[in-house]
């Protein structure tokens, strides 16, 4: 079932890669920012991934909490220098989707067949070449990612599940939510 605005956040427990004990309740007091990615070596997750990290300092500085799953396993994460390099933010694996499934995140062919239609893999493929990612054969191919916004109280401001494998909260979105400005303002 998914997730909407308003709804509680559904609190959960499981280990990050460097075997830490994440407990989402934990963070009650902060902005959270809860996002569900695909696997270890998607190209689409990944260039998201390193999106979020130009912007560290700045979501750290405003004290909002980022925290990443993806549906490979903490080995596989951490068989991948780039993903031991997201600290601090908390990184867990979850290959048996058990916290995907609490959050009603979807897997859909009809949404996999749509990313080839307003996605450019080739050109994501591109963008996190030289990050040398590592396979998830075990991975599956139609997991759609998904996002959550979540207030101090443990309100869901915004459940964002994607429409196809490349959609995310827009970067802007992420911003106003913690409270940071845009690095370049337009003009108008």
């Amino acid at each position: 079932m998914k997730l909407q605005t308003g709804n509680r956040a559904i609190d959960f427990v499981a280990k990050d890669i460097n075997g830490n004990e994440i407990r989402l309740s934990d963070y009650r007091g902060r902005k959270i920012i809860l996002s569900f990615f695909r696997n270890v070596s998607c190209p689409f997750c990944n260039r998201r991934v390193h999106q979020l990290m130009w912007h560290n300092n700045r979501f750290k500085n405003a004290g909002v909490q980022l925290i990443f799953l993806f549906e490979s396993s903490n080995e596989k994460l951490l068989s991948s220098s780039f993903h031991r390099g997201i600290s601090p933010w908390p990184l867990i694996g979850d290959p048996e989707k058990k916290i995907y499934k609490q959050y009603g995140v979807e897997q859909s062919t009809l949404k996999l067949m749509k990313t080839m239609l307003v996605a450019n893999l080739s050109q994501a493929k591109k963008e996190t070449k030289e990050l040398n990612l590592p396979k998830d054969k075990d991975a599956s191919m139609n997991l759609v990612p998904a996002d959550f916004l979540i207030d101090e109280d443990f309100n869901i401001v915004t459940a964002h599940y994607g429409n196809h494998l490349d959609d995310h909260i827009d970067m802007d979105e992420l911003k106003s939510f913690a409270g940071i400005e845009s690095r370049f303002r337009k003009s108008g």
